[in-house]
């Protein structure tokens, strides 16, 4: 049994004659007669009374043509789903992202994906760039924001998505809270907030080899993991530390102060990354819309 067989007796069914049902399937009415007694032959039933006017459908058609209608809806369902997965259009993506990159870049780019592919189902992890690495090495997720970039690997691919700059993040009863802008070094004396430096890479390394360049090995206050336990210690003036500009403008009135880093600047760079093989739909239209982002974004992916 074919489904073009079911797909026959379906028409007929419906029209209850063979010339309609004919007409219908765009074939001759002899071919569509032989495949429904070759389909009767097949399964060992009457499906039709060919003697009434018009044709009647036996107790054994009726159910055929419940159950076939079903079947056939199931089938096109499934295709119709596995062209939408195909194309990108439905599935599921999962994602890994350093807490900082919800400040700036990841939410409008999640939105943006949302809105061209609604039925993809999106999970969401955070979790800190060396993490990320490991997670796409095993494929528990398909894309990761990572800050800062990966380190290079076979197999592994990533694109700068936002070079940001980082910003001095303060007491508020910090002698430098008020200055317009200050100089890294000038931050020598105080302890630093940081994120754990193991496993590489780490917000921290970055941090650290700014620090040396300006002529001091910051001294550790706090090692914390999430970025608004850091902004919670610096207000309770635990220490100080770097953050990314967006994430500090999302954090004003908690008790700390924010202030620009004189030249040389110290930057934040945001990747995606993803493995190099994968050539699925989803994750393709994902990396377009990440790469996109510096042009349909206001305000501070412009600027860098």
């Amino acid at each position: 049994m074919e489904l073009r067989h079911l797909r026959y007796f379906v028409a007929l069914g419906e029209e209850l004659n063979f010339t309609r049902a004919a007409e219908r399937l765009h074939i001759a009415q002899p071919p569509l007669s032989q495949q429904i007694r070759q389909l009767e032959d097949e399964l060992g039933v009457t499906l039709l009374q060919r003697n009434s006017r018009p044709v009647r459908l036996t107790e054994a058609g009726e159910l055929l043509l419940a159950r076939a209608r079903s079947l056939l809806a199931n089938f096109e369902a499934a295709v119709a789903d596995t062209r939408r997965v195909g194309r990108g259009q439905a599935g599921k993506l999962a994602i890994g992202f350093v807490g900082s990159a919800m400040f700036a870049g990841l939410p409008d780019i999640i939105g943006s994906y949302r809105d061209a592919c609604p039925d993809v189902e999106l999970v969401l992890d955070e979790m800190l760039a060396a993490e990320i690495a490991e997670a796409l090495r095993r494929r528990r997720i398909d894309v990761g924001f990572a800050r800062p970039a990966l380190l290079p690997e076979a197999g592994l691919a990533q694109r700068l998505i936002l070079e940001e700059p980082y910003i001095a993040a303060l007491p508020r009863a910090h002698p430098l809270a008020e200055r317009d802008d200050i100089a890294l070094a000038e931050l020598s004396d105080d302890a630093f907030v940081l994120y754990p430096a193991r496993p590489e890479p780490s917000v921290t390394g970055l941090i650290v080899a700014a620090c040396q360049a300006a002529g001091f090995t910051p001294r550790l206050a706090q090692e914390v993991l999430h970025l608004q336990t850091a902004i919670g210690l610096i207000a309770a003036g635990v220490g100080v530390s770097l953050v990314p500009e967006a994430a500090a403008r999302a954090q004003t009135g908690r008790g700390v102060a924010y202030v620009r880093l004189a030249a040389p600047a110290v930057t934040a760079p945001l990747t995606i990354a993803w493995r190099e093989e994968d050539v699925s739909p989803a994750v393709q239209r994902l990396l377009d819309l990440a790469t996109r982002w510096r042009e349909i974004a206001p305000g501070l992916a412009r600027r860098n």
